[in-house]
């Protein structure tokens, strides 16, 4: 092999190694700072438990994963408000669906970086953990969240109930609703997960 020849095999591996490099680097910054995912995973309406008001109660669970933004936002002190988000129509061919119900059940998480420790606070009750992931069980999972009294709807009529999880981006300052704009790892809000409900008399026996 001539020497120019074999010159230009070793520039030719040499640039192919290059652009190995440059590809693994660009993977690695890509899964650092992967972008945030929600999802509702299960949801089942069930009788309400007593001493609540007679209705159908929200069981729900998420598959939720903060992206490197929100991690680096809450760990530097900036407090994070979430929300399940419940809503009920009643389908009506001559027009648009009927809106029943509309409801949400908030969340909102903080780190303290005195006790170093993560806060994460419910309607129903405060939780702390040391790490975010400890904390965060605590929101993948809702149970007895009353959503539909008894007196809103009519018994053996169909209708359509929606549920999602989602990050309120109107709650943030300002200059990071602006980032959240422009930066999909700040978009954390699940799609609409739609399923039929029909109540019966006798479950609320």
């Amino acid at each position: 092999m001539k020497p120019s020849q074999v010159r230009s095999v070793y520039w030719s591996r040499m640039l192919q190694a290059l652009l190995g490099l440059i590809l693994l680097g660009s993977l690695v910054l890509a899964f650092a700072q992967q972008d945030s995912v929600t999802k509702v995973t299960a949801v089942k309406l069930e009788p309400t438990k007593p001493p609540a008001e007679a209705g159908w109660s929200l069981a729900a669970e998420f598959n939720i994963q903060l992206g490197h933004k929100l991690r680096e936002a809450v760990d530097r002190g900036l407090p994070l408000q979430f929300a399940v988000d419940f809503e009920l129509t009643r389908p009506r061919w001559y027009w648009v669906d009927e809106q029943v119900i509309s409801t949400t059940y908030p969340y909102n998480l903080s780190y303290n970086a005195l006790t170093r420790t993560y806060r994460l606070i419910t309607p129903s009750n405060t939780y702390n953990a040391p790490t975010l992931e400890d904390v965060m069980q605590h929101m993948v999972k809702i149970r007895d969240w009353s959503v539909i009294p008894r007196d809103k709807i009519a018994i053996g009529e169909p209708y359509v109930a929606h549920v999602r999880f989602r990050l309120l981006l109107t709650e943030l300052p300002k200059p990071f609703q602006i980032s959240a704009l422009v930066n999909s790892e700040w978009d954390l809000s699940s799609e609409w997960l739609t399923f039929e409900f029909t109540p019966r008399r006798e479950a609320l026996k």
